[in-house]
């Protein structure tokens, strides 16, 4: 009996972690937002292998697992926005708005759950993704409003960049850009080479730049990289129909 509960128990722990996470970035610590995310990324992680290990896989086990992702992947970093667009330095004609405005973020939770919804049921993402998986996109708004917090707070045209890149978000999350997924069917190089090459130029850019600060640039990478990957093999398609 407990074996069979322990995937669960890790699941709790990362729908945990979202919570310590929107908590944080509610009082506006975006750090510590960003860092309970990364955490709860580490339980979402080992909550499937641990179900694969011990076989104990179960349909509650995937509805609760995509109900802590959208709390720890969704709700958090609508939250972090939310924090940002109430700090921001709004132009004059939009100061009326200040108060519904940082609302808008939270449209994000809601596509997160969609894309996490359209995941459960889409059969084509066994080895892939099909639009950006929910942890990327935490990760990126984590990262970006904590490197540019202080910008955000002193730069009036910083709300258009936000909402606009709220709303790109929303669109890549249910999008059908095809995105690779960091999973192995061997460990040679040979046939992983996007795989690999993406694990250590993330390296690069987190050693660099600093593991939390780094990881909108990793998340960023690993979107322009699906996407020269999908219109290469677009133009590849169409110059074979010729």
């Amino acid at each position: 009996m407990i074996k069979k509960n322990i995937p669960n128990a890790i699941t709790c722990c990362n729908l945990i972690s979202g919570c310590i996470a929107t908590t944080m970035a509610f009082l506006g610590d975006v750090r510590m937002a960003l860092l309970w995310i990364i955490i709860g990324a580490a339980f979402d992680f080992f909550d499937g292998m641990s179900a694969r290990l011990l076989k104990v896989s179960s349909p509650i086990g995937k509805e609760l697992d995509s109900l802590a992702d959208d709390i720890t992947f969704g709700v958090a970093p609508s939250t972090i926005v939310f924090y940002a667009l109430t700090i921001i330095d709004y132009p004059d004609f939009l100061e009326p708005l200040r108060s519904f405005l940082p609302f808008f973020a939270f449209v994000m939770a809601a596509f997160s759950a969609l894309r996490l919804a359209k995941f459960n049921l889409d059969e084509r993402q066994t080895t892939s993704f099909i639009g950006l998986p929910t942890p990327a996109n935490a990760l990126f708004w984590g990262a970006l409003v904590l490197t540019l917090e202080d910008r955000i707070a002193s730069l009036p045209y910083m709300v258009f960049v936000l909402l606009a890149l709220v709303c790109l978000s929303c669109w890549l999350l249910v999008c059908e850009l095809p995105m690779f997924a960091l999973k192995f069917k061997h460990w040679s190089f040979r046939g992983n080479e996007v795989k690999y090459t993406f694990m250590g130029l993330s390296l690069l850019v987190l050693a660099g730049f600093g593991f939390l600060r780094g990881w909108w640039i990793v998340i960023a990478l690993y979107f322009l990289i699906s996407l020269v990957l999908y219109l290469k093999e677009h133009s590849g398609g169409t110059a074979n129909d010729k």
